[in-house]
C-alpha cells in the first residue's frame, strides 16, 4: 500500500512539473506611481507661557492671570473646558509658590481649529500681557481622508504609465497582479520638523516682532505595481 502511495505521489509530482513547463510565463510589466500633495493645516496647537509679575507693588499671580485667559479665549469662541489645559506644572513653579518674593511661570497647551482665530489670539496676548505664545505644532481634522485620497493618485498614476508605456508598442493593460506601497521617510516632514519650522512667537522678554509662519503639511506616497500585458 505505501509503495502505491509513493509511486502516485511521483506521478504527480511529474505531471505537475511538466504542465509548469508547459505553461507560457505570464508577461507582466512593472512601474511605480507617486502622488503628493501639500495641506494647509487648520488645527494649531499652542503653548501660553504665564509668568508672575509685579505692578504697582503688587504682585499679579499665576492664578489671576489664568482667570482672566479664560474669560478672554471664552470671548473669542474657544471652548476653554476641551480645548485649554496645563502643558507642564513645572516642579520649579511649585517650590516658587513658598516664596512671596518670587515669581513663577505656568505653561498651558491651547488648541485653536480656526485659522482666523490666530490673528485674535496675538491680539489677546498683547491685551492681557502673555508672557510667551509659541506654536508647537499644526494638523489637519481630514488628514485620515487626504492622505487616502493621496494614495489613490499615486496608484492611478501607475497604472496611467503602464497604459502609455504598452501603447507606444502595441499593447494594453491587464489585470494587476502586483501592489506595493513604498514608504518614504519624507512622509510629513513638515509635521516631524515642526520646532523649526513653524515659529508664532510672543516673548516679552525680547523686542521680537515675529508673525506667524508655518509649512503645510506634506504628503507624499509611491506605488509599485505589476500589471498583465495583453
Amino acid at each position: 500500500m505505501k509503495k502505491l502511495l509513493s509511486f502516485a505521489a511521483v506521478v504527480y509530482l511529474l505531471c505537475t512539473a511538466v504542465t509548469a513547463q508547459t505553461q507560457p510565463e505570464r508577461r507582466v510589466i512593472e512601474v511605480s506611481g507617486s502622488a503628493t500633495r501639500m495641506i494647509t493645516p487648520n488645527e494649531f496647537t499652542f503653548k501660553i507661557t504665564l509668568t508672575e509679575r509685579m505692578e504697582n507693588k503688587k504682585k499679579i499671580t499665576i492664578e489671576d492671570q489664568e482667570a482672566n485667559l479664560r474669560t478672554e479665549l471664552s470671548r473669542l469662541g474657544v471652548d476653554v473646558a476641551k480645548d485649554l489645559s496645563v502643558y507642564d506644572l513645572s516642579s520649579q513653579y511649585i517650590r516658587q509658590r513658598k516664596l512671596k518674593d518670587v515669581l513663577g511661570t505656568k505653561d498651558y497647551r491651547l488648541k485653536i481649529i480656526d485659522l482666523n482665530k490666530i490673528a485674535q489670539l496675538q491680539d489677546l496676548a498683547d491685551r492681557i500681557n502673555i508672557s510667551r505664545l509659541d506654536l508647537i505644532d499644526t494638523d489637519h481634522t481630514d488628514l485620515v481622508r487626504f492622505r487616502k485620497e493621496t494614495k489613490i493618485e499615486a496608484m492611478k498614476a501607475a497604472k496611467a504609465k503602464a497604459e502609455y508605456l504598452l501603447a507606444a508598442i502595441g499593447h494594453r493593460v491587464g489585470a494587476a497582479v502586483y501592489i506595493k506601497e513604498i514608504e518614504e521617510p519624507n512622509i510629513n516632514l513638515a509635521r516631524s520638523n515642526i520646532s523649526s519650522n513653524n515659529t508664532f512667537v510672543v516673548d516679552r522678554s525680547t523686542t521680537s516682532d515675529d508673525g506667524l509662519s508655518f509649512t503645510p503639511i506634506e504628503m507624499r506616497f509611491v506605488i509599485v505595481a505589476k500589471f498583465e500585458i495583453e
